[in-house]
């Protein structure tokens, strides 16, 4: 038996495509005027809201005068093989590391220090007992961890007392940590820490799908050396998620969110990216007489740095904010080797950059800001 042909009106063809058109535009045009009613919206908010109220259960924080405080997070400490991409920072970190515990700062992990969706708890800790030795010179007294996505596997009691005990003896991990700060006026505020996955998906909600997948995935990554996890991949969603924890941090009276997770600095709520590019609008803007002597040195500085952001985390689906609630600390494993983190010190809040600067590792203060400040506006 001969089978019927299909006879398939083009107007009828035309007008399906542009029914769903209309259905997609329609559904962009709604989510942009009602951003708070998305699921995923909705679902993050509620993520970090049950996080902000069991830090706080567990007790604040006070910030005393003399407080010193580094948060560096996803490392991602792998296995030494083609996939891990903590090698070329390493030195780096160990670096940073030295100088912060010479100083007498509190070091706090904020997450993803391990990467124990992909590889083995006991290969990545025998890759890598240098550099957790290195962190051990702050345990107890100065050392805080908080787990991620990739390394939730230390939300196991008894996977920390088996794997990290040897190290850092009765260690306990936090979903979340509040720093309470108070001006000279007495008004409080308060600082939140969450590695900033709660709620998503891929992450959160269906994170036992990660440890299913991921080795095979790391397989793939051995064999071929392709596919590996850069902080300047997956742009636009890392940028979703960060406008996601925006909205939130931004309806919290007086709050500040300090996260990590989508490995691209913030500072203000606004990309260091971002902010370099406000400087040389700025700077350009300015009328011959009114231009510093050394203009031409800054604008080909600024260039510069904005070329090299660029590629390391592009811009993408960034919206605008205007509260200075919203902080990330970028991460520990970018591909040339510099890692950023935020300190607290002494009423001061940076974004800091550890790199090479003529072959030599170096501090280098990013943004600065007095706390206080940056309250007076939330």
């Amino acid at each position: 038996m001969q089978r019927k042909r299909m006879n398939i009106n083009p107007g009828t063809l035309i007008a399906g495509v542009a029914v769903g058109a209309g259905i997609v535009l329609a559904r962009n045009a709604w989510a942009r005027r009602h951003p708070y009613d998305l699921p995923a919206q909705r679902r993050i908010e509620r993520a970090l809201d049950r996080t902000l109220q069991e830090a706080r259960r567990n007790g604040r924080i006070v910030l005393d005068a003399n407080h010193r405080y580094i948060i560096f997070s996803d490392h991602h400490k792998g296995a030494r093989n083609r996939a891990d991409n903590f090698q070329q920072c390493e030195e780096t970190y160990l670096a940073a590391l030295d100088h912060y515990f010479e100083q007498g700062h509190t070091l706090i992990v904020l997450g993803d220090a391990e990467e124990l969706l992909e590889e083995s708890i006991a290969s990545v800790l025998s890759a890598y007992e240098n550099v957790l030795r290195s962190e051990a010179r702050f345990h107890p007294e100065r050392h805080i961890r908080l787990h991620g996505n990739h390394d939730d596997a230390w939300q196991s009691v008894t996977l920390v007392r088996r794997y990290l005990d040897p190290i850092f003896p009765n260690l306990e991990f936090k979903d979340g940590l509040v720093f309470e700060f108070s001006d000279e006026d007495g008004q409080r505020g308060e600082i939140f820490l969450a590695h900033g996955h709660q709620g998503t998906l891929d992450s959160d909600v269906f994170a036992f799908m990660g440890r299913l997948v991921l080795p095979y995935y790391r397989d793939f990554q051995i064999l071929t050396g392709w596919g590996r996890t850069s902080p300047a991949q997956d742009d636009c969603l890392r940028a979703e998620h960060d406008t996601q924890m925006y909205r939130w941090a931004s309806r919290q009276p007086r709050l500040m969110l300090i996260a990590g997770h989508t490995h691209r600095p913030v500072w203000s709520s606004v990309t260091h990216l971002e902010k370099l590019v406000w400087q040389l609008s700025s700077l350009q803007q300015l009328k011959p007489g009114e231009r510093p002597a050394d203009y031409a040195e800054q604008v080909a500085r600024l260039k510069r740095e904005i070329q090299i952001r660029q590629e390391k985390y592009p811009p993408c689906s960034d919206t605008i904010k205007t509260r200075p609630c919203y902080f990330n600390t970028g991460c520990s494993r970018f591909d040339d080797g510099d890692i950023t983190g935020i300190e607290i010190e002494n009423g001061l809040i940076r974004l800091i950059k550890w790199g090479k600067v003529a072959g030599r590792l170096q501090r280098g203060v990013l943004e600065e800001t007095p706390l206080v400040e940056i309250f007076d506006l939330l």
